[in-house]
Formats: structure tokens, sequence, C-alpha cells
């Protein structure tokens, strides 16, 4: 797994999102789907977003923005990873489910994941936060 994301991410070669598309399936009732965002520069320099690139075969909320960060979080230790500031927006339609499910490539300290949540609360979202990823 860690050659598919250095590949897919790393180098960019946007081809393999559909590698796992047959096993990414998330099925629920009142639910909505929410992809942690790349950042706008990351976006710039890869060509694609790799988790919309990996999910993009099902139903997504994009719902949340994600600040440009001053160094990736695939380039700081555990300890720098989790403390990290908040780096996410959240933007909800007027009828949002109870539930949200967050999807992300790769779990490393569950701190993007945790700050995606914090985003979705403040913005007013009042129901059950799961999240699945591709990778723990």
């Amino acid at each position: 797994m860690k050659a598919f994301i250095q590949q897919y991410k790393g180098l960019g070669d946007y081809h393999l999102h559909g590698a796992f598309a047959d096993v990414l399936q998330v099925v629920g009732e009142n639910q909505a789907l929410v992809p942690i965002p790349s950042e706008r520069g990351h976006y710039a320099r890869r060509g694609f977003d790799p988790v919309l690139g990996l999910f993009g075969h099902l139903p997504l909320a994009l719902w949340l923005t994600k600040a440009d960060t001053p160094v990736p979080q695939a380039q700081k230790t555990r300890a720098e990873r989790l403390l990290t500031g908040q780096s996410f927006t959240a933007h909800l339609p007027a009828k949002v489910p109870p539930h949200i499910v967050l999807l992300d490539d790769l779990y490393t300290t569950g701190r993007t994941l945790y700050h995606a949540k914090a985003a979705l609360r403040a913005a007013g979202f009042e129901g059950e936060v799961i999240s699945r990823s591709l990778i723990r």
C-alpha cells in the first residue's frame, strides 16, 4: 500500500484511481459522503484530488474546503502532525442528513479527520460523524 500511495499521490499516477473502486463502497441511508479535500496548492501540483479520485464513483457531498498549509502532513513527524492546526472550513446546505461519513485515502494519526469533524461541528452539524479510509 505504501508503494501504491507513492505512485498514486507522490508521482501523480491518476490511472490508479479506480484500483479499489469495487471495494470502496460506502452504503447507508440518511447519510452524506464527505471527502477530505486536497489543498489548492497540492491540487495544482498534482493535477487531481486523490480522495475524489478514489471515491468519485460515489455520490459525494463536497462540503469541506482546506486552506493551504506551510508543510504537508506527509512531511511531518507523528508529533508534528498531532500539533497541526485547523485548516478546514465546512459549508453545509440547508438540509443535511443525520449521518456524515468522512472519506479519506490514508489514516495516520487521525488529526485530519478530527479537524474535518470539528469544522462540520463549527458549521452547525449535530449528527453522527464517522470515517472510512482506504489505508490505516
